[in-house]
């Protein structure tokens, strides 16, 4: 029973309030410490040193009751030094005196007391000022609370969109790829920034793939065949902490994207963005690839036939000649009559008249050929001006 009713006033003293109060009347010191008992675990200070010895005890006072005029010391200015000590372990302070003057309320104003009482006090209402404190103090740290809740999902809030924004901006930096090697390296980056460990494959169309790693630059064997052996699976395929994102062209494979975490459900979300991304890309610089290897076959086709056009010209011309040589020898020789001679001027007559058309056929082939040349050669002006223009914007967006 002795055992129990000590447990009780030991639990009784711990749930109560630490006050600490520092008069230098022992007597009025000693009628507030009994008029406080109740409600309070109190503690006196007869002086300011003896407080400060107090306070090195390792309790956290709930409220300092102070006396303004403490001796030679004043109450407000050892109350400022308290808030000046960043060590301090008084929640709350309340300072009193004998003399409710306008300077003595400002002081208790000035010093950073919470309440400010004048002699004589009733005990009564001394109990009830000290209790509303306690209350007030424990809405302070409600709210103090709150914030740093509200806080936190503010924090939290905010990482999530600056990592949502990352991955915009990866996509808009990928949108300005025309290289694997560019594609590669921003993907790398964003890798980088985001702390992911991870690798990417491409399967380039009719080409040979390649796979690099964010970490050691090439990928290991087994890295390789893990991709090889996924890159079949659905675009989002997890296994463990271990996540690959698969298109027809390439694919992402994440090694540290652990379960049940907010962070992994924002980047599972950006990178399946992503892969689309890259995937669009590689179909573009397949297919920019593949007309820039077409305007080159059209080039090679033109030139060859404009070569060819002008030989032939060249080869028929010489033959008219030779005939016409051939023909006007031929009279010296000969024996003919007028009729002959007649037969064979209007052979040679009608020969150069088909010539003279087959140099107007000649001539309109190879203004043809020109301008086919002209076009290919402006389209190609034209994508070299592009890629230049697509550059210099990336380079300014890097800016910002």
């Amino acid at each position: 029973m002795l055992i129990l009713e000590n447990l009780n006033k030991e639990v009784s003293i711990m749930s109560k309030p630490y006050v600490l109060i520092i008069d230098d009347d022992k007597d009025y010191l000693a009628l507030l410490a009994e008029g406080l008992e109740d409600n309070f675990n109190v503690r006196c200070a007869s002086d300011l040193s003896m407080a400060e010895a107090v306070l090195t005890e390792n309790i956290v006072f709930d409220i300092a009751l102070v006396d303004e005029n403490i001796g030679d010391e004043k109450g407000s200015l050892w109350i400022n030094e308290q808030h000046k000590n960043p060590a301090h372990s008084t929640k709350s302070f309340v300072l009193y005196s004998g003399l409710a003057t306008e300077e003595a309320i400002l002081n208790g104003l000035t010093c950073g007391a919470h309440d400010f009482l004048s002699k004589p006090m009733s005990l009564l209402a001394l109990n009830n000022k000290l209790e509303k404190l306690i209350v007030y103090q424990e809405k302070i740290e409600n709210f103090e609370s709150e914030l740093k809740s509200k806080d936190n999902v503010i924090n939290i809030s905010m990482a999530q969109a600056s990592k949502y924004g990352s991955c915009m901006q990866l996509t808009s930096k990928l949108n300005q790829c025309f290289t694997i090697e560019q594609i590669k390296d921003s993907v790398f980056s964003y890798f980088y920034a985001m702390g992911l460990h991870g690798c990417i494959a491409f399967y380039p169309y009719n080409e040979t793939p390649t796979y690099f790693s964010a970490q050691k630059g090439f990928c290991s064997p087994v890295e390789i065949e893990v991709m090889e052996l996924l890159k079949t699976k659905s675009r989002l395929y997890r296994f463990g902490p271990r996540t690959i994102f698969n298109h027809t062209y390439v694919s992402i494979l994440i090694l540290n994207l652990e379960d049940g975490t907010i962070d992994t459900d924002i980047y599972i979300d950006a990178l399946a963005s992503v892969i689309e991304c890259i995937g669009a890309r590689m179909e573009f610089i397949a297919y920019k690839n593949s007309l820039v290897n077409v305007q080159l076959q059209i080039q090679q086709a033109v030139s060859t036939t404009k070569k060819m056009v002008e030989i032939s010209k060249i080869h028929q011309q010489e033959i008219m000649n030779d005939i016409v040589q051939n023909i006007g020898m031929s009279f010296h020789v000969l024996d003919m009559t007028i009729e002959q001679e007649e037969y064979l001027m209007n052979l040679v007559h009608n020969a150069l008249k088909k010539n003279s058309q087959d140099d107007v056929n000649f001539l309109e082939i190879s203004q043809l050929l020109d301008a086919a040349l002209q076009s290919v050669e402006q389209l190609k002006t034209l994508n070299n001006e592009q890629s230049t223009f697509e550059e210099e914007d990336e380079d300014e967006d890097e800016l910002f």
